[in-house]
């Protein structure tokens, strides 16, 4: 099997050490993440050509603005959009579509932002996909306007409407509008359709897939299944948009100068979109599905537990093993347990499901972050505390 097909976890590797690691010098526990990508756990784990791709970028000096030029014709040349570049996360980017949107590339407007008097300040959102991540948009200083249905979204557009946006998110499900009927209503109009999608890897195909469907910008996260650096992202779609997007970006000193991004997250997310394309999805699933039967199997037998794998059919989320037991029998909530692994030795971190959408039962252990073994060491643990 291809390297690019295993795993982050199989192909990463700790190296031995003599002196105690960065988080240990300043006084950090680390932890086994049977949880995921979680921006509060620390994102992912490169893959090593990640890595080294940074470290060569970090050699020397390069132009910003030729250097995301170069990369960008790269990634037009792996998506198939018109135009990209790298931005220091997939908030950054919906940040800098929706000044695309307001302000475009006019550097008078650009440079009075977020103050949109005499712009468009209006972006029409189902209602479902309200949450504080919305603050990418809103930060610009646009109001968001909400809808439910195709009508409500078409009666909310009006003179002042600058785009329409979409989230696709396990934390915005139950849409009414699916996104083909969004971005005919947003082109009808004569708007641009701008689409979350900051996790909506893998399949890698959603590089490319969103903007053939007629998605005006796109943001992905580059610190999540793609494997790149964690303070990047991606802003992929139409050539002049795009470029409008740029002219607000750093290292331009306009409004979003904030949200700056270096040569090596550049050169660092361009390798992880390579490497995305080539992988073998397929056959990586598979291999975290035996990963968390392997701790289901070491559950067994425990009275009044059973584990259950939660229904999945996006592909973009992991595999997902729930662990379900009497909690007043045994006298410990799935909160119990969660505190327990976390406070225990080695700290492990898994999630609680009730809390998640949709919601399901039990604690929640997620295969794509464990490196080798480490289920073992989860199975053990999650055993000994529900064996009493």
């Amino acid at each position: 099997m291809h390297a690019a097909a295993l795993p982050l976890a199989a192909q990463s590797s700790k190296a031995a050490s003599p002196s105690p690691s960065i988080y240990a010098r300043l006084g950090l526990r680390t932890f086994i993440n049977a949880y995921g990508t979680l921006t509060t756990l620390g994102g992912t784990l490169m893959y090593p050509e990640v890595k080294r791709a940074m470290e060569e970028a970090s050699q020397d000096f390069v132009a910003i603005h030729d250097l995301q030029k170069k990369v960008g014709e790269r990634l037009v040349e792996l998506t198939g959009a018109e135009a990209g570049f790298v931005t220091s996360g997939a908030s950054a980017a919906l940040c800098l579509a929706t000044c695309a949107a307001t302000a475009g590339a006019d550097k008078d407007r650009i440079n009075r932002l977020p103050d949109l008097t005499g712009m468009k300040s209006e972006m029409v959102i189902q209602k479902v996909h309200r949450s504080s991540y919305d603050h990418a948009f809103r930060m610009v200083g646009v109001k968001l306007v909400e809808a439910e249905t195709a009508d409500e979204v078409r009666k909310a557009i009006n003179s002042n409407t600058a785009a329409l946006a979409m989230v696709l998110s396990h934390n915005s499900t139950g849409h009414k509008v699916q996104l083909p009927e969004m971005i005919e209503i947003a082109h009808s109009a004569g708007l641009p359709l701008i689409l979350d999608a900051a996790a909506e890897i893998p399949p890698a195909e959603n590089l490319g897939k969103f903007v053939k469907m007629g998605v005006d910008l796109v943001a992905f996260s580059g610190g999540k299944e793609l494997r790149g650096p964690q303070c990047s992202g991606l802003l992929l779609g139409r050539k002049a948009l795009v470029e409008a997007a740029y002219a607000n970006s750093s290292p331009n000193n306009h409004f979003a100068r904030i949200a700056k991004v270096g040569k090596e997250e550049i050169v660092g997310l361009l390798t992880a979109v390579e490497l995305a394309l080539k992988r073998d999805e397929a056959a990586e699933r598979q291999q975290r599905e035996a990963i968390l039967r392997r701790v289901a199997d070491k559950l067994k037998g425990i009275p009044t537990v059973h584990t259950e794998f939660i229904p999945n059919l996006d592909p973009s989320h992991s595999p997902r093993l729930s662990v379900q037991w009497d909690e007043a029998k045994l006298g410990l909530s799935v909160n119990d347990v969660l505190v327990r692994l976390r406070e225990g030795t080695p700290s492990i971190v898994t999630a609680d499901m009730t809390r998640f959408r949709p919601s399901w039962k039990g604690l929640g252990i997620f295969a794509n972050e464990l490196r080798p073994g480490e289920e073992l060491i989860v199975a053990q643990r999650v055993r000994e505390l529900l064996k009493g």
